[in-house]
């Protein structure tokens, strides 16, 4: 990392910005060819590790790349805010932000447990909330959920 002063190296800062933060950008490659999605998640800690909870269809572009690719990276952000420069230097302006990348590969969810846990991640961190879902069993059947544990991420803050 470039700018070693805006650097979060402390793990409960890391999850405190992912905590606030509510899309990922996934990236991913496609025949050589960079892509990326930006997806609604859950999470949780597990000791060092970043668990990453995503749902999606079956089928598409994205679960393609990632059957054939499962290797991705991820990128979240928040708390942005554009701070202006001066009258005599409207050049000194800034963005205020915080925001955690990483990498991780990715493992497709089939146990009915597994997949309305990592739902229920993605309900509570979402919807803000402790609460805990029951889940119809014809929704865990044709709803694709998997997950990234990624030991490899780091954070970044300034402001």
């Amino acid at each position: 990392m470039r700018r070693k002063d805006r650097e979060v190296t402390d793990l409960n800062q890391i999850f405190e910005i992912v905590s606030n933060c509510s899309s990922a950008h996934v990236g991913m490659i496609d025949n050589g060819k960079p892509y990326v999605v930006a997806l609604n998640f859950g999470y949780e800690r597990q000791e060092d590790s970043l668990i990453l909870y995503f749902h999606s269809a079956y089928e598409g572009r994205k679960m393609d790349i990632l059957k054939t690719n499962p290797h991705i990276c991820f990128q979240m952000d928040c708390a942005g805010q554009f701070v202006e420069g001066t009258k005599e230097n409207p050049f000194a302006c800034t963005w205020k932000y915080a925001s955690v990348i990483g990498s991780g590969t990715v493992e497709f969810l089939e146990d009915p447990g597994e997949k309305a846990y990592a739902l229920n991640c993605m309900l509570r961190h979402l919807g803000k909330t402790e609460d805990t879902f029951s889940i119809p069993e014809a929704m865990l059947k044709k709803t694709c959920v998997y997950k990234i544990c990624s030991r490899d991420f780091t954070g970044k803050c300034h402001g």
